[in-house]
């Protein structure tokens, strides 16, 4: 499912990350909005309010994790998910991400989760978790407004007055990679209230 044919566009500004589009096919988008997993298998996380690293707020559904023994075949996935499951496991979009991005995550910690993103949910700004070696996330919404918020942004700094220096629609399709380091401040803004919109992407983490 995954075109592993995609060439990614290398941003060094303000930090190192790593673009892609076309990464799925607007039939695979379709078939995979039409077979969403159902929002009762999610965990609602809520840090918006008290004192806490980080602020955000999301739901989760935890796929795979190498370490903690979960896997897709525990969780009753339609079989268009379960295509793209399998595709992330593999060996090949293994090499793919090594080829590109030049980060070797063979036998690292592997977490694998699929997150729903509601009205105003938003995930507040962090240069990541300094362990882990690569983060990749893939949008699957088959369709998503320019005003739907949900941007990823990327910033230069914790200081919020001049703002994000690049943002990244949440377009199906396009993912986003990154090696956190102190420098890789970044977002994802609140996805518009009030219009019904649920912002949906998978991801997959590699930890030393």
């Amino acid at each position: 499912m995954i075109n592993l044919a995609v060439r990614l566009e290398t941003w060094d500004h303000p930090f190192r990350h790593f673009r892609g589009a076309g990464l799925l096919s607007a039939r695979h988008l379709a078939d995979l909005g039409a077979t969403a997993p159902d929002e009762g298998l999610f965990r609602r996380i809520d840090t918006s309010t008290g004192e806490v690293r980080r602020r955000y707020r999301s739901s989760v559904l935890p796929i795979s994790d190498n370490r903690t023994g979960i896997t897709p075949d525990e969780i009753p996935l339609a079989a268009p998910w379960r295509e793209l499951v399998t595709d992330l496991l593999s060996d090949e979009f293994t090499g793919w991400l090594r080829r590109e991005t030049g980060v070797d995550t063979t036998g690292l910690h592997r977490r694998a989760e699929i997150y729903h993103h509601y009205d105003g949910d938003f995930e507040d700004l962090s240069v990541g978790k300094q362990h882990k070696r690569l983060s990749f996330a893939l949008h699957t919404n088959e369709h998503w407004p320019a005003d739907g918020g949900g941007e990823q942004e990327c910033w230069s700094g914790p200081d919020r007055s001049a703002g994000p220096v690049s943002t990244m629609l949440p377009t199906g399709g396009t993912a986003w990679l990154y090696s956190p380091s102190p420098s890789s401040w970044h977002q994802m803004a609140p996805v518009s209230a009030g219009r019904g919109l649920v912002r949906r992407w998978v991801t997959m983490a590699f930890f030393e």
